[in-house]
């Protein structure tokens, strides 16, 4: 019995790297495009809570279905997937210096020095932590999230393997209950939450509707009952609330946010699952985009800086042309590495079913 694939998740992906994408172009000074850059940390949560159901899923599915996790198999696949791009960006970010002071081109120099032991094995989100500022050089200022990712596979992987069916809403309550107070006690001590005790509940929210779907199948007819205008309602809203909360100031918003988020990425995934649920045609371009994320994600803080470097050397300045350009460089390459690099390697994922 094969595992599902799930429709409607490339194109929420492509959707949440947008997000990213924005936060990372210059400010405008025009308040109503601003209003729109500073979700690109929902972006990431969104990814987070969308790792934390399929990992669970594939794990629980693993399970039930032959009766034990092959720790060997799910971490091979994972590194298959996940090291050879990010190991080709490290290399990148270590060089980039040296040839373009060699090309005598500008670069910013900004940020900590880096640590090659610290960026290969993973510890770029607790060198920030003790830094409380961002490395020097992209992409590794956006490699935290993927250090978190990490962390969680191993963590979360070795916990379901020992942990039965029926503990599970214990482990998703318990992580809920530790990210909270993680938050509570960083924020006290001054220190970034960028670590995966601060983020467990969003992987934890995820984990929900992957055990409902292996282990509370009623529930799901349950929620093929609900009309489907209303799921789509349900999502509009949430891509309105994406954009409103960032620019929100009260402190009990930046306090609740983190659930409130959480909550509503969850649900979604819920509504997108089953029959009469949210589904957006694979078919369509930016379902198709959503494939390459993982590029998109790595490769546009590279054009993003490169380009603003290039325009201000020709005297030049527009936003809405570097935004555009910058997208449409990023995606291109992305494309390109997918085919050409990563496929490769996902190619040998097959040994480790």
């Amino acid at each position: 019995m094969s595992r599902k694939h799930f429709h409607t998740f490339d194109a929420l992906r492509f959707f949440a790297f947008l997000l990213v994408f924005l936060l990372h172009l210059p400010k405008t000074g025009n308040i109503y495009i601003d209003f729109f850059l500073k979700s690109g940390g929902i972006g990431v949560t969104f990814f987070f809570v969308l790792s934390g159901f399929l990992i669970t899923y594939i794990l629980l599915y693993e399970k039930k279905h032959h009766n034990k996790i092959s720790l060997k198999k799910f971490f091979a696949r994972r590194i298959l997937r996940i090291w050879p791009l990010f190991y080709l960006m490290i290399a990148f970010a270590y060089l980039s210096p040296y040839i373009l002071n060699a090309l005598n081109l500008p670069f910013n120099n900004e940020g900590y020095k880096p640590d090659l032991l610290t960026s290969i094995f993973f510890g770029e989100n607790y060198k920030m932590m003790m830094t409380n500022t961002f490395p020097d050089g992209a992409p590794l200022r956006v490699m935290w999230s993927l250090c978190i990712e990490e962390h969680f596979y191993i963590l979360w992987a070795v916990l379901l393997y020992f942990i039965s069916a029926k503990k599970i809403p214990h482990l998703i309550i318990s992580s809920i209950i530790i990210a909270n107070i993680s938050r509570q006690i960083y924020t006290h001590f001054g220190i970034s939450h960028i670590d995966i005790f601060s983020h467990l509940d969003y992987f934890a929210f995820g984990a929900i509707p992957a055990y409902i779907l292996i282990h509370k199948k009623s529930f799901i007819n349950y929620l093929e009952k609900i009309p489907r205008y209303f799921k789509y309602i349900f999502l509009i809203l949430n891509v309105a609330i994406v954009f409103i909360i960032p620019n929100i100031n009260f402190v009990f918003i930046e306090h609740l946010s983190p659930f409130i988020l959480s909550l509503l990425f969850s649900v979604t995934i819920l509504f997108t699952l089953g029959n009469n649920s949210i589904h957006i045609n694979d078919n369509l371009w930016f379902s198709k985009l959503g494939i390459y994320t993982y590029g998109l994600y790595l490769y546009h803080t590279i054009i993003v800086l490169l380009l603003i470097q290039v325009f201000k050397y020709l005297s030049f300045s527009n936003w809405y042309l570097l935004g555009i350009t910058s997208l449409i460089i990023t995606i291109g390459i992305s494309i390109t590495s997918y085919h050409l690099f990563e496929k490769q390697f996902l190619k040998l994922k097959r040994h480790f079913y």
